[in-house]
């Protein structure tokens, strides 16, 4: 390839072409400013091919998820999201759950789609593949919360004394999330095996996304779908937890999601372009692989149960890098893939940039890439709107085809003005209106659904509404667990019943298997001059960092000696487990500088007269119901036997 004859003209460092004299190199993009030997060009750090005023290491959100937007055209997206994040805040605020949800699962899902009809992109492919890959991702999302998400939730409770074994950390942390991602990537795999005739790796980014985008709405639909039962104002549960949820479920997970979707697609869509090797697509391979792991990351740290803010954190910067990874998985696809046919004597108007330049690969004035844009942005613009030199009238020039013109200045071409059609921007208020006019009708809808599942609040009399009798064999003997040392001991439920056992120097831990679920623990550790309450909260503290104090139960004893109990309620946050209200009770008691615990935690449960037989629980929680004779069966060491 050589330069038009009436251009100063270069030979590139990097491909060796005589290319037009500019910023940038029109076949392979290479800065042509830069000092010889200049190893990072093959990836081109400070000038991004999506935006060329960014650079590629900067978390710029509007140019990583919409990259086939001119710069000029994002900014009403930008809008579009800050007041998505407003909504959220607000919801979360107002302890509006149903808003929250909509906002949460559907904001940046209909952004997406906004952008793919905005720019041009989804006439790129037939619609059927964008229909498959978001019907894919729904269903799939849907299925492996229903399958995964009790599974990791019957972990919140395991256990506080000993910590969370190993192999558990691994099978509810990383484990669940990480075979969600794969089922997250699968359409877009499906698609790829179904050989599409359109190659381009944007293509793949788009089909990626979206179906990862649907996946993770899906997803965050039906695990927090049962906040709607609560009411449409969630008034129990604290503004705190609520606000991290918020930023979770409707900030990180979308747009770790989309992120890790995207650079599956890129990867999977790559094509080689001409002279170069095989390690860019070993690269964008094991940058999918990384995006995808690092959801798994982020299950362990759900499961190890940071405090809010700390699991925030951590998962902003998480996406974050999830972020950075698919920017370089786009710079390195755009630089390197197989790119259109390359007409140097022909003008094209560079929509970031808006000179006219010869018509490459890249744009030697910004460096933009010129399959940054739609394929539909590029044939038009190759073909009715390709720009022409100007005849040198003054005014106005004529509207072509009812389109209003504009002159643009040439850039490494013939000197002159040249006159194209004017650029058109996506208009905010067109933007808005369908993108508005869905997240209402979802939220809408599911403020409906809030207000129908509202429990009206029931009142019992008793007589005649006590519930069944107490039935069953009274207890007659339980095994017991003596402490290394004699410190103390404790009855535990017998072998074949509904808990599986595991004991430790410090105690036994029963994880029921029945029923609700749930754990139990009685243990011991150092008072060190602390109260029966100050060591009941650290524990509560420990367990559940975010707990919600509930109320302190009177008169509270352990082993036959007063000390102090407390009923609370926990939240916790993971977004690979269904929605959950935990509740907790512990009781501790305080003799000789030890302190006995009992703790139990378990979903909560609003008991009626229906339930039987037996008693209902009074704290809420099914486990309580069989505590109490465990909790008073702990001796310290001296005590008469009994």
């Amino acid at each position: 390839m050589t330069a038009p004859a009436d251009v100063a003209s270069t030979v590139c460092p990097q491909c060796q072409d005589d290319v037009p004299a500019g910023n940038f190199c029109g076949v392979c993009g290479y800065h042509l400013a830069s000092a010889p030997g200049d190893g990072s060009q093959w990836w081109r750090p400070r000038t991004f091919g999506a935006a060329p005023a960014e650079a590629v290491l900067r978390p710029y959100l509007a140019s990583s998820l919409f990259p086939q937007l001119p710069s000029g055209s994002r900014r009403p997206f930008r809008v579009i999201f800050l007041i998505a994040a407003g909504a959220l805040l607000a919801a979360a605020l107002l302890r509006m759950p149903a808003i929250g949800i909509a906002a949460a699962a559907f904001a940046l899902p209909l952004l997406f789609l906004t952008y793919l009809r905005a720019s041009g992109a989804d006439r790129d492919m037939p619609r059927s593949w964008l229909t498959l890959s978001a019907l894919l991702g729904l269903l799939l999302g849907i299925a492996w919360v229903l399958i995964s998400g009790a599974v990791v939730a019957r972990t919140y409770g395991v256990p506080v004394s000993v910590g969370l074994a190993s192999h558990q950390l691994w099978q509810a942390g990383f484990g669940p999330p990480a075979f969600g991602m794969a089922l997250m990537v699968l359409p877009t795999v499906v698609i790829r095996l179904l050989r599409p005739r359109s190659r381009d790796s944007l293509d793949g980014f788009m089909i990626g996304a979206l179906g990862a985008l649907a996946f993770a709405a899906a997803a965050t639909l039906t695990r927090l779908a049962p906040q709607l039962v609560t009411g449409f104002v969630t008034h129990a549960r604290p503004a705190d937890g609520l606000l991290v949820e918020a930023v979770l479920c409707g900030v990180t997970v979308p747009i770790s999601a989309a992120a890790a979707g995207g650079m599956a697609g890129i990867a999977l869509w790559f094509r080689r372009g001409r002279g170069h090797s095989g390690r860019v697509g070993l690269v964008l391979g094991l940058l999918a692989v990384a995006g995808l792991l690092a959801h798994g990351v982020l299950g362990v740290i759900d499961t190890a149960r940071l405090a809010d803010l700390p699991m925030a954190a951590a998962h902003v910067v998480i996406m974050v890098g999830e972020l950075l990874a698919l920017r370089l998985a786009l710079q390195l696809a755009l630089l390197h893939e197989q790119h259109d046919p390359i007409e140097p004597d022909r003008p094209l108007l560079c929509t970031h940039c808006e000179h006219v330049v010869p018509d490459m690969a890249f744009c030697p004035a910004c460096g933009a890439a010129t399959q940054s844009s739609s394929r539909e942005s590029r044939r038009e613009r190759r073909g009715p709107l390709r720009p022409r030199r100007d005849g040198g009238s003054d005014g106005v020039p004529d509207p072509v085809d009812g389109l209003p013109e504009k002159r643009y200045p040439g850039y490494a071409l013939p000197s002159a003005n040249y006159v194209a059609p004017a650029l058109s921007r996506p208009r905010f208020g067109r933007l808005m209106g369908p993108w508005g006019i869905g997240i209402t009708t979802i939220a809408a809808v599911l403020a409906v659904v809030a207000l129908v599942l509202t429990p009206k609040v029931v009142y019992y009399m008793c007589p005649p509404e006590c519930g069944k009798p107490p039935t069953g064999i009274p207890v007659t003997s339980l095994p017991r667990f003596a402490a290394p040392g004699g410190q103390f001991s404790v009855a535990y439920p017998a072998p074949g019943s509904a808990y599986v056992i595991t004991t430790a120097d410090s105690g036994v831990t029963a994880q029921f298997t029945g029923g609700d679920g749930g754990v139990m623990q009685f243990f011991s550790e150092p008072a060190n001059g602390r109260s029966a309450r100050e060591v009941a909260r650290a524990v509560v503290r420990k367990a559940y960092p975010n707990a919600k104090f509930a109320y302190e139960i009177p008169n509270a004893m352990v082993g036959y000696q007063l000390g102090y109990g407390e009923v609370a309620d926990a939240w916790p946050q993971n977004t690979s487990a269904s929605y959950s209200r935990v509740r907790i009770v512990v009781t501790a008691a305080v003799k000789n500088d030890l302190a006995l615990i009992a703790f139990a935690t378990g979903p909560y449960r609003a008991f009626g007269p229906d339930f039987g037989p037996g008693p209902p629980s009074g704290a809420n929680l099914q486990l309580a119901q069989d505590m109490g004779k465990y909790v008073n069966s702990f001796q310290w060491s001296g005590d008469p036997p009994r």
